[in-house]
């Protein structure tokens, strides 16, 4: 198979695991939620804050420098596989003994059995991180598709199961760990390779730069992105957190629903090609005009419908939500294609460069946020879209440098869609205060959605019919 054929069907496959993940986890949280009381879930949530942040050493970035090396030897496998062990190992000693601490820190007792349960997960999880990096590397994302769909789907029977039984707080536990052991036995069983008892600290040295400042991105972006929860839940107390976590996550659902999913393909892909800038290049634009072409419009929409869509879907005590959504939607627009530049840091083995910038952009972020606490939740809103205006070039020009990639060419590239989006914008804009003022959220939205959809696509077949052809090949239409 020709890596283009192998790089459109891995993101399709990407595509139909993370759709079947998500319907699955919304019928699974919607029965939970009817089964389980408030208490059971934020005994979890308290939990998953910790193992979310001791997740972020499990491998130490030696899965990416898996998937980088062109050339990787036995020896290196064998030695990263041992590294994992210990790693994994080693986040289960530290969570079953640190336990007791976080639950006298939550004042809730019951939380430190929860944390010595689910402290198995990193060692289960620690056996198999490279055969997930060795299937990735393959482009094997059909194979990888079903582990995480059979996986999840196996968590999902048996979390459900225990809460008919009555186990409460601990069929949430089970339903991880049960994702946890299968994925792991999954993998072992999915991939040729496996360990021996070799370790060579020669080979490790070799990428150990590349990993270990991967770790330190890693780990300094898991803190500046939840810097803002803590200073509005400090400052602002739990409402305002309330409002602007519901606009937030909402900005960022087609990042993580669209971006994520063609990035993560993204890599193994641009790392097999890393020595022919030319292609990378092509290929990048491409796969940047695709987002684009996705996740402009529908961002363009949620600002459009900010006000139906909230009191819609989440009703009139969620109003504020509102205008924080409007001033965020510009970012995560932005940030739909801002997320892809972290391939080619990788690719061209330039994690380094990637750490330091993010120990500037985090700064720019942290300080914008404590000056914004001064005017209120849409203070902290505003302050994050200014800040972030101000990084945008750099954001993509330093990377781009690697490959020798003119920042005007993205724009060219990305102009398109976001003309036909404009163009959606202005008929959304149009209808909405001129012809619908006065009927009711639901039926503004009702009535609009399809209205945008049909103008984006009308649009985009005037003035961007190329990218949309591209998009039809990808999901199997014809254009």
């Amino acid at each position: 198979m020709s890596l283009k054929k192998a790089a459109t069907s891995s993101v399709k496959w990407s595509s139909i695991s993370q759709v079947a993940r998500q319907v699955m986890q919304f019928v699974t949280i919607a029965i939970f939620a009817n089964l389980l009381s408030p208490e059971d879930f934020g005994l979890v949530g308290m939990a998953t804050i910790v193992i979310g942040f001791i997740d972020l050493f499990k491998d130490l970035g030696t899965s990416a420098a898996v998937i980088q090396r062109k050339n990787i030897s036995d020896e290196l496998l064998y030695s990263i596989f041992w590294i994992n062990v210990f790693f994994g190992t080693l986040g289960s000693v530290i969570l079953f003994f640190g336990s007791p601490l976080v639950a006298l820190f939550y004042q809730e007792p019951e939380i430190n059995l929860i944390l010595k349960v689910l402290s198995l997960s990193f060692f289960l999880s620690g056996i198999s991180i490279l055969q997930k990096a060795i299937l990735e590397k393959k482009l094997a994302f059909n194979t990888l598709a079903k582990i995480e769909i059979v996986a999840i789907f196996a968590g999902s029977c048996v979390g459900i199961t225990l809460a008919f039984l009555g186990f409460g707080v601990w069929s949430l536990v089970t339903q991880t760990l049960t994702v946890v052991t299968v994925t792991t036995i999954l993998l072992w069983a999915s991939t040729r390779w496996k360990p021996k008892m070799i370790f060579r600290w020669s080979e490790v040295k070799e990428v150990s730069s590349y990993s270990l400042n991967l770790t330190g991105f890693n780990s300094f972006n898991y803190f500046v992105r939840n810097a803002d929860y803590l200073l509005i839940g400090k400052f602002l107390g739990s409402q305002s957190l309330g409002y602007y976590t519901l606009a937030y996550r909402l900005m960022l659902y087609p990042i993580q629903n669209i971006s994520h999913v063609i990035s993560r393909v993204m890599f193994p892909v641009f790392s097999q090609i890393q020595d022919d800038n030319a292609k990378l290049r092509t290929a990048y634009l491409k796969v940047v005009g695709m987002i684009s072409v996705i996740t402009f419009p529908i961002m363009f929409g949620l600002w459009a419908l900010a006000e139906p869509f909230i009191l819609t879907v989440f009703g009139n005590q969620w109003q504020p939500v509102i205008l924080l959504l409007m001033i965020l939607v510009p970012v995560g627009m932005s940030q739909s294609l801002e997320t892809t530049v972290g391939t080619i840091y990788q690719t061209k083995g330039r994690t380094d460069w990637m750490f330091r910038f993010s120990l500037v952009e985090g700064t720019v972020f942290v300080t914008a946020w404590i000056i914004g606490l001064r005017w209120g939740i849409y203070g902290v809103a505003t302050a994050y879209a200014v800040g972030y205006s101000l990084l945008v070039y750099p954001n993509y020009a330093i990377p781009f440098s690697l490959v020798k990639l003119p920042v005007i060419e993205l724009a060219k590239v990305i102009s398109r869609p976001l003309l036909a989006s404009s163009i959606m914008l202005l008929v959304l804009l149009g209808l909405k205060f001129m012809l619908l003022i006065n009927l009711p959220s639901a039926w503004i939205l009702g009535i609009l959605i399809p209205i945008g959809g049909i103008t984006y696509l009308a649009a985009s077949w005037l003035i961007n019919r190329n990218q949309i052809q591209q998009l039809f090949s990808l999901v199997g239409l014809k254009g």
